[in-house]
């Protein structure tokens, strides 16, 4: 009970949080960016849920009803998030296909190698050269030497992939958290079918202040079925 007691009141305060960052995101740019705020949330909720299990035997109704109140919240979170992000995951992505592109045409260019495979002239920032990992695993070995050039990427190619990846990997969490969330919907179908009676159904293109009212009623339900003041 202590436990289930301190994920309740950690999700209900992650609710302020949605509310902070909403706010962040209508007014004045504050020091923190909404976007901050909400991936501070997010750990906020994420660890509201490790605090009881809602798996097993001995899960009630109430740990299942809580986690997928946080799942629902986690689900929409991260879909703000990476709409907050969307377009530095464009700008990021068209800059990397325009330089795979050049890339890829640069390999198929054999005009700056003779028949040896060796370079006839400066070597360009493509020219492939092989890499100390190559180089070590290379010396114990006794087939022939790999045919495969080997094409050295950009730092500010890496740490964009990079980012695209860490902003786009925010539609995969939100996707996963609302399946969670809807699977144990279904296992209790009277309180959720109630609460979406009384509120609304929450959807991935609901706003802030709706998941919140959402939420709140959600969780002083199980508050009040559990007892707990």
């Amino acid at each position: 009970v202590e436990k289930f007691g301190k994920a309740l009141n950690y999700a209900e305060a992650a609710l302020s949080f949605i509310e902070c960052g909403n706010a962040m995101e209508q007014g004045p740019m504050e020091s923190k960016s909404p976007y901050t705020m909400y991936s501070e949330t997010v750990e906020l909720i994420r660890y509201a849920v490790r605090l009881k299990t809602h798996s097993g035997p001995n899960a009630t109704p109430e740990d299942k009803q809580l986690a997928a109140l946080c799942y629902r919240c986690l689900a929409l979170l991260y879909w703000r998030m990476f709409r907050l992000k969307r377009d530095h995951a464009v700008k990021y992505s068209k800059a990397l296909i325009e330089y795979f592109k050049n890339s890829s045409k640069a390999a198929q260019n054999p005009s700056s190698w003779g028949n040896s495979g060796k370079s006839t002239g400066t070597p360009s920032p493509m020219s492939p050269s092989p890499s100390p990992v190559s180089s070590v695993g290379s010396q114990g070995s006794t087939g022939p030497p790999s045919s495969s050039p080997i094409i050295s990427i950009p730092q500010r190619i890496h740490q964009m992939a990079a980012n695209h990846v860490s902003i786009t990997n925010s539609i995969l969490h939100s996707y996963d958290y609302w399946e969670m969330a809807d699977n144990l919907a279904k296992e209790n179908r009277e309180f959720f079918n109630d609460l979406d009676a009384l509120m609304g159904p929450v959807t991935l293109h609901s706003s802030m202040e709706h998941l919140v009212q959402y939420t709140q009623q959600g969780l002083h339900w199980v508050r009040n079925s559990t007892h707990l003041s």
